[in-house]
């Protein structure tokens, strides 16, 4: 999950620093914008902070601390149906539907 997490927020960063009508959704709306970037909103029971750093200024954010084998309820919700991130990835040639044959 952590991964996952790491991944998303790194992607969020990379596009607010170069789009700045993102950045601005970003921060008034962080679930536009994620459905925005991946295409849905993967975490929509959870309220999400956007915190934009000051010159001067390091925010360092400790996540919850759950153990390996425990997920919070609302991620098993997710878990258990619905799009998951696989549905995201884009196959190869090899992988694609046969042509239909004239």
């Amino acid at each position: 999950m952590t991964t996952i997490r790491n991944r998303i927020s790194a992607q969020l960063t990379e596009r607010a620093e170069t789009d700045q009508a993102f950045r601005a959704l970003l921060k008034t709306d962080p679930h536009a914008a994620l459905k925005q970037l991946v295409g849905v909103d993967p975490v929509p029971g959870f309220k999400i902070n956007v915190i934009e750093e000051q010159a001067g200024e390091i925010n360092i954010v400790l996540p919850t601390s759950i153990e390996e084998d425990e997920l919070p309820d609302e991620l098993l919700d997710l878990a258990s149906g619905g799009t998951g991130f696989s549905a995201f990835i884009l196959y190869g040639p090899n992988d694609a539907p046969p042509k239909p044959r004239r």
